[in-house]
Order: structure tokens, then sequence, then C-alpha cells
């Protein structure tokens, strides 16, 4: 029986790692699929040797955090290998833990396709010698990616976004606004602003607050817009959510906003396509949101050592932090970060597009005009085929 290991990191990874899985799994229906992941491979059938929901990380400090569990995974997935010895690895993204599991599995003869490899989304060209050394070829979700790897003699192939794929609301606008509250119409609920504060507790505990300060100036300043939802990915995200929100209700005491706030579960893509304005935290959430089409105000904040962090590295960092900008090259909304993301600043942006929609229409057209760059659908299936070439089960 072909067998095919995963290895996903972040909540993003998971999920492309689960799209990947089916589609392997409808074009090869005896294949065996194993690794490990989270909620969105499981539910792909793809057999978990370990769970990797809580894996997610940003920066050297909170990764430190992570390090000692991660060390032992990393023990026990080298196992596995030797002892199921998988037909292909594919690590998906999860550089600092994915690269060393490569190199490892190559040692063991075992080829290694990454898929979304590691700074995937970077324009500035870096040192790839560990990265060749973890791949025998590379799937790229971005065009410009596929240039550099290729001019540093890495056998690198853009085949389309996968997210192309998958990124769609499950519902109507008239059926999401019955989720809200159980408003029936959408005339009833007015403009719509989504709080997207991260998946990661930290960016949760960061973030959250600053976007909930903002909404209350935001409320104040447009009548019209009177919902506000905040979009929670997953149970544990959840958790989190309902934990902050219950300390800033106890903090704000008589505001209006307390009753406007929604937390929905489940429904990301639906908040991201039904809102009018994003608050975004950054990350995959603005690649969802620009291939939606839904203009967005990019913000991140983080704990005081992620701040000192952020300093001693800004040199050698992107221009853009936000998705949008960085596919297009240019600012295409704008980004708030660190000091700059206050409730204030937030606010004063939200209101200026709420208050004109020929600004928020204007924004929507240079989204989906950006959004052209990646390509065309079907890159998860034009994946597949190329890991079935590789194991020798020729797929056109």
């Amino acid at each position: 029986m072909p067998s095919v290991a995963i290895v996903a990191g972040e909540a993003s990874g998971d999920v492309s790692g689960g799209a990947l899985a089916r589609e392997l799994r409808r074009l090869q229906p005896d294949i065996s699929i194993w690794g490990a992941g989270g909620p969105a491979m499981r539910s792909s059938g793809v057999e978990l040797v370990a769970d990797f929901s809580w894996a997610g990380a940003i920066g050297i400090i909170e990764s430190l955090k992570l390090a000692p569990r991660l060390l032992f995974e990393l023990a026990n997935l080298k196992k596995e290998f030797v002892r199921r010895r998988p037909d292909v690895f594919i690590p998906i993204d999860f550089g600092a833990f994915n690269v060393k599991l490569g190199s490892f599995a190559r040692i063991q003869g075992i080829p290694s396709i990454y898929y979304f490899p590691p700074g995937s989304w970077r324009r500035k060209p870096r040192d790839y010698s560990k990265l060749s050394a973890a791949s025998d070829r590379i799937i790229t979700p971005f065009p410009w990616s596929e240039t550099i790897l290729r001019e540093a003699g890495i056998d690198a192939t853009f085949l389309g976004h996968p997210l192309l794929d998958h990124v769609s609301p499950g519902l109507t606008r008239s059926e999401f606004a019955g989720r809200l509250n159980g408003i029936s119409e959408p005339s009833q609920v007015g403009r719509i602003v989504g709080l997207l504060p991260g998946s990661r507790s930290h960016e949760i505990h960061h973030i959250l607050p600053v976007m909930l300060d903002a909404c209350s100036i935001i409320l104040k300043q447009v009548s019209s817009a009177d919902t506000f939802v905040v979009a929670a990915g997953s149970d544990r995200a959840y958790r989190e959510i309902d934990k902050v929100i219950k300390h800033w209700r106890s903090q704000a005491g008589e505001n209006n906003i307390v009753q406007k706030i929604i937390v929905v579960r489940g429904l990301t893509y639906d908040v991201m396509a039904h809102s009018d304005l994003l608050l975004t935290c950054s990350g995959t959430a603005t690649l969802e949101a620009m291939i939606l089409g839904t203009p967005m105000i990019i913000v991140y904040r983080g704990s005081k050592w992620m701040k000192v962090e952020y300093l001693l590295r800004k040199g050698i960092l992107e221009d853009f932090i936000g998705m949008p900008n960085i596919v297009a090259g240019r600012e295409v909304c704008p980004e708030l970060l660190g000091d700059q993301a206050s409730p204030e600043a937030i606010a004063k942006l939200a209101v200026k597009w709420l208050e004109r929609q020929e600004e928020l229409q204007k924004v929507r057209q240079e989204l989906n005009s950006v959004r052209a760059v990646l390509g065309e659908p079907g890159g998860t299936a034009r994946a597949a085929q190329m890991v079935l070439r590789t194991m020798g089960l020729s797929r056109t």
C-alpha cells in the first residue's frame, strides 16, 4: 500500500494538509496517509501520530517556550519514519521543525516534497542551504517564490495557491444574518465589522482588547456600524476569546458596544465574506480575506519581549506583514504595528472607510486585481498529482 507522511504545525498548514490529503485519497483511494497536524488533517482521514494543534508560535521568544515539547515530538516522528518508511514525506511550512525532519527523511532515503516552504511569501532572498538539504523538490504557493528558489538552484514549482480552492463562505448573507442573534433580514444587521484577532493565545490576549476598544470608538462615530463579529476558528480559540471578552467587559462597564459583540465559531470565512470591513491580525487570514475581496485594517501587537525582538530584527524584515500588500508589492490595506496599533488609530481608519463607501469599493477592486497574482484554482489537485508522480503512481 502506498504511504505518505504529512507534517504541519500551524493552523494554516493543517488546513492545507487536510485539503491535500483529501485530494490524494480521491486520486489514489488505497493510499495510507499519516503524520502530524491538527483537526483539519484528522477530519480528512489522516492518521495523526502527533497532534500539533498547540504548536503555532511567532517569534523567537514564543517559539522557545514550545522547544522542549517540539524536540520530544521530533524524536518520536523520527522513530515513526524509520518504522513505517513512507514512500514520500510532505512537510508543510513549520520550518524550524520540518527542515530538521525533512533532512532526516532524506538521509533515510525517503523523498521529501516541501509543500508551502517556510517564508515562501518573502520577496527577499535568503540562505536556502538548509531548505535545500530538507527537500527533493518544493511546491510553493507564490510565483515570485518559485523564481527566487530556482535562482538558488532548488527544484521549485508554483502550481497556483491552494487557498483558491476552498476559501469561500458556507452561508449566504441572509443565512449569516440569521446566525447573528436570530436576525432574519440582512437589512436589519447594519454595517458589519469583523474581528479576526488571530488563533494563537498570545495574539488573542494582546490584539483583541485593542480591537474591542477601537470598536467602542467606531460605534460612537458611525451609527450604522452596529454589528461587531469576532471569528473563532477553533474551540480552543473560542475559549481564549471568551476569556478576553469577559475580562474586557468587566473593565468596560456601561458601554453600548458590550451588547453588540457577537462571537461565532467555525464561520471564519462567512465573517470575512459578509463583513463590510475587517480588523485582522496579520497572517494567513489576510490572504483569505484578500481572496474574498473584503477590505481590512491589518493589526499586530505582541508582548514586550516580542517588541524588543521586532526592533532587533527590523532591518532584515520584509517591507510589509499583510499578505495583500506583500502580493501586490505595495500598500493596498493599511498596517498598524506595535504601539501604532492603538484603538484611536484603528478607529480613525475604520471610520474613514465606513463613512465613504466609494473608498471601500475601491479597495475591493484592488483586492480582486491582486488576487489574480495567486494563479488559477486547482492548485491542490495539481500538487497531489505531482506527489503521486514522485511516488511512481503516474497521474496526468
